[in-house]
């Protein structure tokens, strides 16, 4: 059931997702659809978003995409500072040291 919000999130994770828009897609009320998720990823929808969003971040830092605002911009942060709280965060390391360490 939740399958169709899982593709959504994979082809749009630089778009602003939020609950209501996964729920449409999936054909259920948004509280239910919380709560399936949920039940089934062990995280919220928007954590698996930000948590896909980082992995992407990883990648994208270890290949020399850009700077470090080129990839929080491509990856939909309206701000450096956004994505580099979400990445020290999931990570425990500043995304700027990681892509030292991981070059």
């Amino acid at each position: 059931k939740i399958q169709p919000a899982i593709e959504y999130i994979s082809q749009n994770y630089s778009q602003n997702i939020t609950n209501d828009t996964l729920s449409a897609i999936s054909g259920m009320s948004t509280v239910y659809f919380r709560k399936l998720f949920t039940q089934m990823m062990g995280i919220s929808p928007i954590a698996y978003t930000k948590q896909l969003r980082i992995e992407k971040a990883k990648e994208m830092l270890k290949s020399d995409y850009g700077t470090l605002s080129d990839v929080a911009h491509s990856l939909g942060y309206a701000n450096l500072y956004d994505f580099s709280r979400d990445f020290k965060k999931h990570t425990g390391v500043a995304p700027s040291r990681w892509k030292g360490i991981y070059k």
